[in-house]
């Protein structure tokens, strides 16, 4: 009787006529029920024999059964579609009710929308707007196989023969989920304000994804829209103050070797980069004006001045150590006849051979990996800006140097606002990874220890220690009596002596992964036993940390160089004759670092830095007077 009533005083009649077949059918009943319950009375038509029985809030009329058989199912074909359109041109007042209503609903994909305008798909990506880049296999097998199914292929492409026509065209999905494509119109009209478009393309490994997306937030905090490039394998989405577009990487998981995945990279990389550009700038307001490319993929920038587009690179290492390679690559530094002596090069410490980034000092053992890094300068004097993570009072003598001869601007430290200046909101943590955080049981451990009591160690994502140097480095922190925070990698826990870390549990706790940031900003943290990564150095630089430093390769020797006798932050340990460093001497450099005068003054060095790295991201800040600088430099070419 209710129902009735409410029918009685419906608003409209509607007709809700679906495609004969289980698919369509479900989700156009559900919204004919949504709308019966808004009020609207709802006419639902089908077969005799598609539909047994209805929910009372919509009324059903059969037309004729169109199968040959009731009770099979056929191959959907030509000869399907005409029989049902023979069948609905019989129920000749139905059509009439259909045809006054001119309204679409589809329970396809918009992907079918996209494409109704192109012809045969060629080559093996496929660029459309607002949606991401797809390979061919991506797309609906009636379009990548034509061939196999063109009855098929034209029955879905009729759907827009006159969808023009129609007053509404529904679709059975929400915003959220396709927000880029529901919304892109939307957000273009909002683009107005926006001073220009950025594409932010990193390598795809940790330590460079890190920082580049940190200075991706910095820029659209400062008004400029910015794409981040991200691999399929860049699990977690990042900030939502910039957008991400995926692209294939190439990547044999199993191959561990940086050269290979970098030819890989490039290989893919530079195919499907000018198809994204191009898909970018077809949203009409804002298009792409700046590719900021990670140093090491030189070509990005030849790509970005053939499409007459700025180019900006991005060193994630040091000045420093940039400034070394350079002169390698130059011919101003010669390793071979210098084992034992001093190098002395321009607006630099003098420093030893060791002192130098390992593809230098031990050239024979990296020859894939120094061409590389060398060939980062075989272009870099025809970008438009040289960006550095770093800022000026880190490394001022090199910083004067580099931007005396080139547009250099630093624009770190790249860390989370919220270790620093605190002024990008909810920016607490990087926010994308390729690795899948575990829990945090570190840290409620560390909030059972006192203020500055805690050894944290760490060697990072890379690091390889033998079995016989991990044996040293347990003794060591054992003996040391301190406690102990020590990360190694579930690949890493059988080099560990026999059940060290239940014996060492009263004064340590091992773990495969910990969030660095939150473990360096504790307050029980005394210091950082660290490979000296430049992501590593500068998070505990920025956040206060005195540093015992066990450089391993790449550019780890002269962070470490830096940190001990310019910033005067840490502690170097020294190794044997073996290349081995024994517990002993870890013993003792924990204790130098966390006992007596010399650990104070360490550590009011270190506190010293991170007054300066905040001091240059905050407002007018040496970095963020960059930044500024760099965006109303690009604004106005």
């Amino acid at each position: 009787m209710e129902r009735q009533e409410v029918a009685t005083s419906s608003k409209t009649h509607v007709l809700v006529f679906p495609f004969q077949a289980q698919g369509h059918m479900n989700p156009m009943i559900q919204f004919s029920k949504r709308l019966a319950s808004k009020g609207l009375k709802v006419t639902l038509v089908v077969t005799k024999k598609s539909l047994q029985s209805q929910d009372s809030s919509i009324k059903v009329e059969h037309i004729a059964d169109f199968l040959e058989d009731g009770n099979q199912m056929i191959e959907i074909g030509d000869s399907f579609v005409e029989r049902f359109r023979v069948a609905v041109s019989r129920f000749h007042a139905v059509c009439l009710s259909l045809l006054r209503s001119k309204t679409a609903l589809d329970a396809l994909s918009r992907l079918l929308w996209s494409l109704k305008n192109i012809g045969p798909v060629e080559g093996s990506t496929v660029s459309l707007p607002s949606m991401p880049l797809m390979e061919t296999k991506d797309l609906s097998s009636f379009i990548y196989d034509m061939g196999s199914y063109p009855s098929m292929l034209r029955i879905v492409v009729n759907q827009f023969s006159n969808w023009e026509k129609a007053d509404w065209r529904l679709f059975n999905t929400f915003d959220k989920l396709e927000g880029e494509t529901g919304n892109k119109q939307l957000e273009t009209r909002e683009m107005g304000s926006t001073k220009a478009h950025a594409l932010v393309l990193p390598f795809p490994v940790q330590g460079h994804i890190n920082p580049m997306l940190q200075f991706s937030k910095r820029l659209a905090s400062k008004g400029l829209k910015v794409t981040l490039v991200a691999t399929t394998n860049s699990v977690q989405a990042p900030d939502n103050s910039i957008d991400i577009e995926y692209i294939p990487d190439g990547s044999d998981q199993t191959d561990q070797k940086k050269d290979a995945g970098l030819e890989r990279f490039k290989s893919v990389a530079s195919r499907v980069l000018p198809d994204l550009i191009e898909k970018l700038n077809g949203y009409g307001s804002c298009p792409v004006k700046l590719v900021v490319y990670d140093s090491i993929l030189p070509w990005a920038l030849d790509i970005a001045h053939e499409l007459g587009l700025c180019g900006a690179s991005f060193f994630t290492q040091s000045c420093a150590v940039s400034a070394i390679y350079y002169h390698m690559s130059h011919g101003s530094l010669e390793i071979g006849s210098l084992e034992g002596e001093n190098v002395v090069l321009p607006s630099m410490p003098l420093m030893g051979v060791k002192d130098l980034p390992s593809f230098i000092s031990d050239m024979d053992a990296y020859p894939a990996l120094l061409r590389l890094v060398l060939d980062r300068f075989s272009n870099f004097e025809k970008a438009d800006w040289l960006l550095f993570n770093s800022f000026d009072k880190l490394e001022c003598e090199v910083v004067n140097w580099m931007a005396s001869q080139w547009p250099t601007k630093t624009v770190g430290p790249t860390i989370p606002s919220m270790y620093l200046d605190k002024r990008l909101e909810d920016d607490k943590d990087y926010g994308l990874s390729l690795f899948k955080p575990g829990d945090e049981d570190c840290i409620k451990w560390l909030d059972t220890k006192e203020s500055g009591s805690v050894v944290y160690v760490s060697f990072g994502s890379l690091a390889n220690l033998g079995e016989d140097q991990m044996e040293e480095l347990a003794c060591g922190l054992k003996q040391s009596n301190r406690y102990f925070l020590w990360v190694v990698r579930a690949s890493e826990e059988s080099k560990l002596p026999t059940n060290f870390a239940t014996e060492a549990s009263e004064k340590g706790l091992v773990v495969n992964w910990c969030p660095q940031l939150k473990v360096l900003a504790h307050p029980a943290m005394g210091c950082f036993m660290t490979h000296c990564g430049w992501n590593s150095t500068l998070e505990a630089l920025s956040l206060g940390v005195p540093m015992l430093a066990v450089p391993q390769w790449t550019d780890q020797p002269t962070n470490a160089k830096y940190v001990v006798d310019i910033w005067e932050a840490g502690v170097r340990v020294k190794v044997d004759e073996k290349g081995m460093i024994r517990r002993e001497e870890i013993e003792m450099c924990i204790r130098e670092v966390m006992e007596g005068e010399r650990g104070n003054e360490l550590k009011r060095n270190a506190v010293k830095w991170k007054e300066f790295a905040k001091e240059a991201v905050d407002e007018g800040g040496s970095s963020d007077k960059h930044i500024d600088e760099f965006i109303s430099e690009l604004v106005r070419r």
